[in-house]
């Protein structure tokens, strides 16, 4: 497919998305409640500027493994990209990761195919990662400051053990490379596998050269490995501001930590059910569950939800406009 027509499909595809959010928030209410939000709504948007940032800070890490990809592409040529990237991982119905294609085709133009795919491999890897680590370090807070009961209790030890298990096998990836590994294991798939093989076949070389490149962020730049893993890590903390702002900005006293907590739950449920067109109705309980879990209001989690999702709404459009600026 041409980048040209690709861009049309994700540019129409993230205009009928905002008509949809729009459509089923109504005008009406995100008026009322960017009203009762107050002066705080511009933090709420400001404050993802900042995790963009971060994110793109991350991936630049990765990006620059010498001098010659450093001069080809610059820090706000990738914040740029990131902000499309995540504005079409929103819009994307299953697994949100239609962002990817569109961050390997914009840097490909200055580091190549192979250096492209390498390294928005690693970053989706990294930002998956993080969400891992996120939510192992919120199952101990909670359990340090909640004081949870028995069955919660049980329910976050299985969490923390996923998460551990889940970790082994992203830095296993790390460490050996995983593209390789993943074509021939869905080669072996009844129906399908057949076109795989042959496709795996085909691309092999470049597999593995994607695979070494993979692997050598770990193995030969642990600075800059650790640093992209711990960069998004702290934006998924930072993120947490946003659920503070907006309780503040009604009067809702909450803690940081009570925060976290709130985005750890809800973005655990969300991506549990990841298979919700636009995470509809996911998002809502997860906060709801979130706030009756530590004895929260849940009108809270609701209402928090709504302005996320017009916050969302927002960024998806700053993304789609990034897109058309070329």
């Amino acid at each position: 497919m041409k980048s040209s027509s690709f861009y049309r499909i994700f540019l129409i595809i993230g205009i009928i998305t905002v008509i949809i959010v729009i459509f089923n928030i109504g005008i009406t209410s995100i008026y009322e409640n960017i009203l009762k939000t107050g002066w705080w709504f511009f933090a709420i948007i400001g404050i993802w500027a900042v995790v963009y940032l971060i994110n793109t800070f991350s991936w630049h890490l990765i990006v620059r493994d010498n001098e010659k990809n450093f001069k080809r592409v610059t820090f706000w040529q990738l914040y740029k990209i990131t902000v499309s990237g995540f504005a079409i991982n929103y819009i994307t119905p299953v697994a949100a990761l239609g962002g990817e294609p569109y961050r390997i085709m914009e840097l490909k133009k200055y580091v190549g195919v192979h250096k492209a795919t390498s390294s928005v491999i690693l970053f989706s890897m990294m930002h998956i990662a993080s969400h891992f680590l996120f939510w192992l370090v919120s199952t101990i807070l909670l359990y340090l400051v909640f004081d949870p009961s028995p069955g919660v209790f049980w329910l976050m030890l299985i969490t923390a053990l996923f998460c551990l298990v889940a970790l082994y096998y992203f830095f296993k990836g790390y460490r050996y490379g995983l593209v390789a590994k993943t074509f021939r294991f869905f080669g072996k798939l009844p129906w399908v596998g057949k076109k795989i093989r042959n496709f795996n076949e085909k691309h092999h070389e470049d597999f593995i050269k994607i695979d070494q490149q993979i692997a050598q962020l770990h193995s030969g730049r642990k600075t800059a490995f650790y640093g992209a893993l711990m960069s998004e890590f702290t934006a998924r903390v930072v993120g947490c501001l946003e659920i503070y702002f907006i309780a503040f900005a009604i009067g809702q006293q909450i803690t940081f930590l009570e925060s976290v907590i709130l985005v750890a739950v809800s973005s655990l449920f969300a991506n549990i059910m990841f298979f919700s067109p636009l995470q509809l109705g996911t998002r809502e309980g997860g906060f709801w569950l979130a706030t009756k879990g530590i004895a929260i209001d849940t009108e809270l989690g609701l209402y928090i939800s709504l302005i996320t999702r017009i916050r969302e709404t927002c960024w998806i459009i700053v993304g789609l406009l990034l897109m058309k600026k070329r």
